[in-house]
């Protein structure tokens, strides 16, 4: 830069011509805004002489030479203690800049390469095998996350959640390892009784019902004197229905399952029967006239039945398949208001043979199924039963 009145050089971190006295207008500005170094754009504070981060001198005394008239020869060592200066970014390689604030250390030159190197890697997990048998009952498991015999959960494509056992013998889907008597409680979750009432299971036979056994619930009229008895055998829990006319009901596990005529479901509060697949028309009298009547629904179509307390019929929807969703409203079966029966809340799918299956639309109270009079069930933690008007949780602790 020269100075407009004797053609002088200045530098650019002058207010004046040092030549013949002129203000010099562009000092006077990086005086105030500071200064920009020539050689890598980094910004610097008014008043430095030279830059944070290159250091070279800045304004009219600069002597900075470009990368390729730089002179030959190995750098000069570094003085005692100092740091190595870093490494000049290779020719046409892209370069990250940082200006750092007044008082901070100098950031150089960091080549955007090694920005994006990756990093490097977790060390990998050692596989566990996984086993296309149940690890409960060794039945042989197919497509879902539930053992088609016995319930036990399992893992993705119907393989075990662990197949190899823990130190002590123990595998996940065995917590609690063999259930004896002690270890477990039923935890009343609603009804008659008090909620959240438990009941210690410490005997090899305990029994339930109205009045006798160790589980009782005086003020449940829906209860025989002995409704049910809980039983351990070869290292599980197990419950046996004593034939009770109200019956003994099991929340479905997360699987469909089976229905055939004259079964009996729970959901919410209220009690369904499966009647079975529509039986078809009667042939027509001999004179060929048909008997006037509804409408008949598209086949295959079933009757589903609702029980009211006491044993006495109540309605009867005949719908037709495949799918006859039930719950509050908006369903093929529309119970109406029920504060423990979901929206939508199970359904029976219905297939070409007539067939028909029950499932669970992920309630948030679930379907309880009725256990067949005198049957046993294996129980594990966090099954649900339901008898008379009480709701009992199995706990395991």
């Amino acid at each position: 830069m020269k100075c407009k009145s004797c053609g002088g050089a200045l530098d650019l971190t002058s207010t004046s011509c040092p030549a013949c006295g002129a203000e010099a207008d562009l000092g006077r500005i990086t005086g105030i805004l500071g200064l920009v170094c020539r050689a890598c754009d980094a910004y610097n504070e008014p008043r430095a002489r030279t830059c944070v981060a290159c250091g070279k001198p800045l304004g009219a005394t600069e002597t900075a030479l470009p990368a390729a008239q730089a002179p030959a020869g190995p750098p000069a060592p570094p003085p005692h203690g100092a740091a190595p200066p870093p490494a000049a970014p290779e020719a046409g390689a892209a370069v990250v800049r940082a200006f750092p604030r007044s008082g901070a250390p100098a950031t150089r030159f960091v080549p955007a390469a090694a920005l994006r190197q990756p990093q490097p890697e977790p060390p990998a997990h050692t596989p566990i095998p996984l086993s296309p048998t149940c690890p409960r009952c060794g039945a042989a498991t197919g497509p879902g996350t539930f053992c088609a015999k016995c319930g036990q959960a399992l893992g993705a494509r119907g393989t075990q959640i662990v197949s190899q056992p823990f130190q002590g013998g123990r595998t996940a889907t065995q917590v609690y390892g063999a259930i004896v008597p002690g270890r477990v409680k039923l935890v009343l979750e609603r009804g008659a009784g008090t909620e959240g009432a438990a009941f210690k299971l410490a005997d090899e036979t305990t029994g339930a019902g109205r009045t006798t056994g160790a589980v009782t619930f005086p003020d449940d009229p829906c209860l025989a004197p002995l409704h049910a008895t809980f039983l351990y055998r070869n290292g599980g829990l197990h419950v046996r229905d004593e034939g009770a006319p109200g019956g003994l009901y099991l929340r479905l596990r997360g699987l469909s399952v089976p229905l055939r005529p004259g079964d009996h479901f729970v959901v919410g509060d209220r009690l369904l029967r499966y009647g079975g697949p529509l039986a078809g028309a009667p042939s027509a009298p001999p004179d060929g006239t048909r008997r006037l009547g509804s409408p008949r629904p598209p086949a295959p179509a079933i009757v589903l039945e609702e029980w009211l307390e006491g044993a006495v019929a109540g309605r009867v929807w005949v719908r037709g398949g495949p799918s006859v969703t039930i719950g509050r409203t908006g369903c093929g079966v529309n119970l109406g208001d029920d504060p423990h029966l979901s929206q939508a809340h199970a359904e029976v799918v219905v297939d070409a043979n007539g067939g028909a299956r029950l499932r669970d639309l992920g309630s948030s109270n679930g379907t309880f199924v009725r256990i067949p009079p005198h049957a046993e069930r294996e129980l594990r933690d966090g099954d649900y039963l339901r008898m008379g008007r009480e709701v009992l949780r199995v706990s395991a602790a």
